[in-house]
């Protein structure tokens, strides 16, 4: 018996002078995967990357699916992972004789000049004459109610760019199993990689799928990955259908460079923060905070914050700098004094919440007193920038 991907069954599971930091781990990554722990002849992609196809009476695969194959759908129910299919394991003892279709490891990739990746593609053994849609996609249990991202780099496959229409993509889709498997949430975005021509030009491309997990869905089957859509009366291709995936995430919503901009809270309009994050030359994510705020006589006071961003929250040691005279600006008569920790909490591009403990020195001088715990702000204008830190490679 034929069912929709959605009974699938899921198997287990400078602003100053900078001191020394250290990059940190990023916070609550759910799943990634670089496969830089691959090798070429390996059976198997690995890694729990499992496989569907559905077909589709109208070709763009639109509407819904009326048929689909996946690995539970017969017995022995024994291939839930997607075997390692590519044009070199297209042998009796690995790829089952020419079968080569849906994805498979390029390791490297471009014969060297990008890293290890996963090829997705459509199937070439689709004589339906409509669309035909194949997925490869890892599932877990939806988390906590929240914004997440999906992120990836793309590059084109090394055969040729999609010519005719063929259709790569990522998405993410949740599922009630209590309720037939009924498609709850549904969030694509066409990926586009760079044009290539040769292992000179090639490149790849940070893309996203962002999705919020309602309360409803915690719980309920989460799939991410990608697809293709091939139409063979439309004279497509499956060799030029397909795609390079690396560097695969998926979290909470992290900072970037997007959430730079002015902040503050609306019932303590008058003081606020401008907040900057971008790239040190190295790469390193990094933030720069300003926070124009009072002493405890009423008296206007800065102070200026650096730090790593840790997934969705920044921590920042304020620095509370005085002495420099107007007109004069000699930068030996400035005393950097400590100025106490911040620490900024994102639900999302426009909202975060600001916590403060106050120093010795922020104490005695200003009268900073007085933490601050979980103050709610909200962007009041962004600067605009990418959503996401580049990827080094």
């Amino acid at each position: 018996m034929k069912v929709s991907i959605g009974k699938l069954t899921k198997l287990g599971g400078v602003l100053l002078v900078l001191g020394g930091f250290s990059i940190q781990v990023m916070a609550q990554t759910l799943f990634s995967d670089d496969f830089e722990d691959r090798v070429k002849d390996q059976p198997l992609i690995g890694n729990n990357w499992t496989w569907y196809d559905q077909w589709f009476a109208e070709d763009g695969c639109t509407g819904e699916a009326t048929d689909g194959y996946g690995p539970y759908d017969e017995a022995p129910f024994d291939d839930y992972e997607q075997p390692n299919r590519n044009y070199w394991t297209a042998d009796e003892e690995v790829g089952e004789g020419d079968s080569y279709f849906r994805a498979g490891l390029e390791v490297p990739a471009w014969g060297g000049a990008l890293s290890n990746m996963l090829r997705v593609y459509g199937n070439q053994y689709n004589t339906n004459g409509t669309c035909q849609r194949t997925l490869i996609f890892q599932e877990m249990d939806a988390p906590a109610a929240g914004t997440y991202v999906f992120s990836f780099d793309v590059a084109q496959s090394e055969f040729g760019a999609p010519a005719n229409g063929e259709v790569t993509a990522a998405f993410v889709k949740v599922l009630d199993p209590a309720n037939g498997y009924e498609t709850v949430l549904f969030e694509t975005v066409e990926t586009t990689p760079p044009a290539a021509t040769s292992m000179d030009d090639v490149a790849t491309l940070l893309q996203a799928v962002e999705f919020t997990i309602t309360e409803s869905m915690v719980g309920k089957l989460l799939q991410f990955g990608f697809y293709n859509d091939v139409s063979p009366n439309l004279g497509q291709s499956s060799g030029d259908a397909a795609a390079l995936y690396d560097n695969i995430k998926l979290g909470p919503m992290e900072i970037g460079p997007a959430h730079s901009g002015s902040w503050y809270n609306a019932d303590q309009s008058g003081h606020g923060f401008s907040m900057e994050f971008g790239q040190l030359l190295d790469g390193t994510p990094f933030a720069g905070i300003y926070w124009y705020t009072y002493d405890d006589q009423g008296n206007p006071i800065f102070m200026l914050g650096t730090g790593v961003p840790d997934g969705n929250k920044l921590e920042v040691t304020f620095e509370s700098p005085v002495g420099m005279v107007y007109g004069v600006f000699d930068k030996s008569t400035v005393e950097r004094n400590p100025g106490g920790v911040g620490v900024f909490e994102f639900s999302d591009r426009d909202n975060a919440t600001f916590s403060y403990t106050p120093s010795q020195y922020s104490a005695d001088t200003w009268g900073h007193t007085t933490p601050i715990v979980a103050l709610p702000l909200t962007k009041v204008f962004g600067i605009p920038a990418d959503k996401y830190f580049s990827t080094p490679e």
